[in-house]
């Protein structure tokens, strides 16, 4: 049905005044209150229609109630009507429900002004036995919870989508969406078809998602099931949905603080076992700190690094700044010296202070025949 393209100005609503059907219009996008008759007032529990409108400023839309009034706008630019219940809130009085009736009408301050759309409201209150308190209160809630609910047809078409959803994926109704909004609203078509698996096979879907949403793409915990249309007793499809970007983001930057601790520690090992040429053919290896097996891992690997890469004969392993020893440490310091004499590489020991030799003695170390010095410069001068 097509609007009256003649606006309708206060004076021109007056004769709805004696109607016993509660209306009101309300002004569009602010969802402001502009008019309302004699039996809406009533219903408001308002004393004047100054003071009905008055609590805009009171009671100022909601984000909910603005997303779904930006919703109604499009409906009724093309001329369409809406049907549904909702419910109201009067100051100093019980919450009502009702049937209401909102149409597209076009309306001005004074006649010769150019027209604003509005919604005009006609509303059926509806008695105690005609809805049920949970289906109220679980409307309510659906209306503001943050998460995303969304129910689709089989054929993936948004049959409905609560504010919170409206706000992220759009409006089902707004021209230009597309036919199938569930595949549509999936960066991963192949997460659609595992939804549609799971919903035939009567079980539910749970991962994290990358979703289309109106700010871009967003990670969401998306959780699909499937349910029964209550209005077709069709199959449909029932999604929610919890942004969970910083849920990742913040995995994200433990995982990138894992891997430069894992940088960092490695660094530190390499440095702690700094392979340094100090003549030709002659490698020294200063181990510094606890002996451990960990440190003689790291030793040798870097040892074996260079005396495969280069001609080496003679490797001074310093202990000068070396503290305790363990068994599994005398071990390993044992396993280099043979590796080194397996490559033909004479191994040379110096800087064994007596607190080192008393660890040696007690872990029952033999060094075999390795030339001992007291101090590096010793080694390399007898080299």
């Amino acid at each position: 049905m097509d609007l009256d393209t003649t606006p309708c100005t206060p004076d021109d609503l007056s004769v709805l005044d004696r109607l016993r059907t509660p209306a009101w219009i309300v002004d569009l996008p602010q969802a402001a209150r502009w008019w309302c008759n004699r039996a809406g007032l009533a219903l408001w529990n308002s004393s004047s229609l100054a003071e009905w409108i008055g609590r805009n400023a009171k009671h100022p839309a909601s984000a909910a109630t603005l997303t779904r009034m930006e919703n109604l706008r499009r409906l009724f630019a093309r001329g369409e009507v809406t049907t549904e219940r909702w419910t109201f809130y009067p100051d100093g009085a019980a919450p009502v429900v009702a049937e209401c009736r909102a149409s597209g009408i076009l309306i001005a301050e004074r006649r010769g002004e150019p027209g604003r759309l509005a919604m005009l409201v006609e509303a059926r209150p509806l008695g105690a036995d005609e809805v049920h308190p949970a289906e109220r209160r679980g409307y309510e809630a659906l209306r503001h919870i943050g998460e995303l609910v969304s129910y689709y047809a089989a054929t993936g078409e948004a049959l409905l989508r609560n504010p919170a959803a409206i706000r992220a994926l759009g409006d089902p109704v707004a021209a230009g969406e597309a036919r199938d909004q569930l595949l549509a609203g999936f960066a991963d078509p192949a997460q659609v078809a595992e939804i549609r698996v799971c919903v035939a096979a009567d079980s539910v879907y749970r991962a994290d998602a990358l979703v289309r949403t109106t700010a871009g793409d967003c990670w969401y915990d998306t959780e699909a099931r499937a349910v029964l249309d209550p209005v077709t007793g069709q199959p449909g499809v029932l999604v929610t949905q919890r942004d969970i970007a910083d849920r990742r983001a913040h995995v994200e930057e433990l995982e990138r603080s894992r891997e430069l601790l894992s940088a960092q520690a490695e660094e530190l090992r390499n440095l702690a076992a700094p392979v340094i040429r100090v003549g030709q053919g002659v490698l020294a290896l200063p181990l510094i700190g606890k002996l451990d097996r960990e440190r003689i891992q790291v030793a040798l690997a870097a040892l074996l690094e260079r005396t495969v890469a280069e001609r080496v004969s003679r490797v001074v392993l310093d202990l000068t700044g070396a503290a305790d020893i363990d068994d599994s440490a005398a071990d390993g310091l044992l396993r280099i010296l043979r590796v080194l004499r397996l490559q033909g590489v004479a191994p040379v020991l110096s800087g064994i202070h007596p607190r080192l030799v008393h660890a040696i003695l007690a872990a029952g170390l033999d060094l075999g025949d390795a030339p001992c010095f007291q101090t590096l410069e010793d080694a390399l001068r007898a080299g």
